[in-house]
């Protein structure tokens, strides 16, 4: 979980986020990674870290940007599976609970949680962070095709192996787009279920939706680009094979 300038919402993660953890019935690991922070985040961490022997913490001497404490975290997690999650709990940790189950009915190697996947998807944002959200989904869904629903949301469960093979270079937040884009070309089993985001309840959202819709469209031209050589490749290993 990358955590920047929280201390409100890490102040009641003891309630808010590991006993509906715990309430899950399965072995987990918490892993936090504390992107820079200047206020008291790193403190009621360092807490969690005091009382419960499963969560860790790793800190960034600056800040780096969602994507680069992800990739962070991802590096420092164990385990077979690896879910995340937005330090301000706009999306309820318990929903993990859905996507565990959604998993063992598909056998995905990525399960996303969409605000967007109807009927019981809802998204409460604000504007602020829903109107850019949904366009850059549907971008998303029109140059790479398919019917993914949920590109840019953070709630997910992954494989872990499946997710440290890729080659992620992302450091803000099209980093989720770029995972889910990557699993698709790859060839890598994909699945959502419904959830529920809702509205920030303490701080400041740290988007900044001029500079994401850039990094969105030079994310995109990269994976068209990667996307035609894979096309490339797989076409001449087709034609090398009828000429044998």
């Amino acid at each position: 979980m990358p955590c920047l300038n929280e201390e409100r919402n890490v102040s009641r993660f003891e309630t808010a986020l590991v006993k509906p953890l715990e309430d899950l019935g399965v072995p987990f690991e918490l892993v936090f990674v504390d992107d820079g922070s200047r206020d008291g985040t790193f403190r009621f961490l360092s807490r969690l870290v005091d009382r419960h022997r499963n969560v860790r913490v790793v800190r960034h001497p600056s800040n780096l940007g969602l994507g680069m404490a992800l990739r962070t975290g991802f590096a420092s997690c164990g385990g077979d599976w690896i879910a995340t999650l937005d330090a301000d709990l706009t999306f309820r940790p318990s929903q993990l609970r859905n996507l565990l189950r959604r998993q063992r009915e598909t056998g995905a190697d990525l399960v996303s949680g969409s605000p967007f996947l109807r009927p019981k998807g809802l998204n409460q944002a604000s504007w602020y962070r829903r109107l850019p959200s949904a366009a850059a989904n549907q971008l998303y869904r029109r140059v790479l095709g398919g019917a993914f629903t949920s590109y840019t949301p953070i709630l997910r469960l992954y494989r872990a192996s499946a997710l440290k093979s890729l080659p992620l270079k992302s450091r803000g937040f099209e980093i989720n787009a770029e995972i889910a884009a990557r699993f698709m070309l790859t060839g890598l089993k994909i699945a959502e279920t419904p959830a529920l985001l809702t509205t920030r309840r303490h701080g400041v959202s740290k988007l900044s939706p001029l500079k994401e819709t850039a990094r969105h469209f030079l994310l995109l031209a990269k994976l068209v680009r990667e996307r035609g050589r894979l096309s490339l490749a797989g076409f001449s290993r087709t034609k090398k094979g009828r000429r044998a």
